[in-house]
């Protein structure tokens, strides 16, 4: 990850009481919202762009499981790298967290998001729901909670 971006997520986890681990959850899951505006479709993954002054700094990090599926999907939807998408994040909704404004979603739970598969012509369809899908027909939900 950039060191600028590293440095924003550390005043960030001070300035709120958290840990580092917890900003990045938040980041990333203010861009459930907007997925739509990182669709990646069939293309190679994007990893940031190179820096010729090689600033970077290694940020492990361990998701639990449901962070993991919010994570895979977004990288599957949007071709982008996790480091990437937490640079987004970083430039988009850095600030707005910061001033206290209420998040659109529960980064905790990640309630009301299911998985749906659907057959077609003989092509299987899957399809991510991010909010209540009203109702749905019994055995092709699953929902991960």
């Amino acid at each position: 990850m950039r060191n600028d971006i590293f440095f924003k997520i550390g005043i960030a986890a001070v300035r709120l009481g958290i840990s580092q681990r917890e900003v990045v959850i938040m980041l990333l899951s203010r861009i459930r919202g907007d997925i739509d505006h990182f669709q990646g479709g069939f293309t190679l993954v994007k990893y940031q762009p190179r820096d010729p002054r090689k600033l970077w700094h290694c940020f492990p990090i361990c998701f639990r499981e449901a962070e993991s599926e919010l994570v895979a999907d977004f990288r599957k939807l949007s071709r982008f790298s996790v480091s990437y998408l937490v640079a987004i994040a970083t430039d988009r909704y850095m600030e707005e967290m910061l001033q206290g404004k209420k998040s659109r979603h529960n980064y905790v739970n990640f309630s009301h998001y299911a998985i749906g598969r659907r057959i077609e012509n003989g092509i299987i369809c899957w399809e991510l729901y991010w909010g209540d899908p009203g109702d749905t027909p019994k055995g092709k939900i699953h929902r991960r909670t």
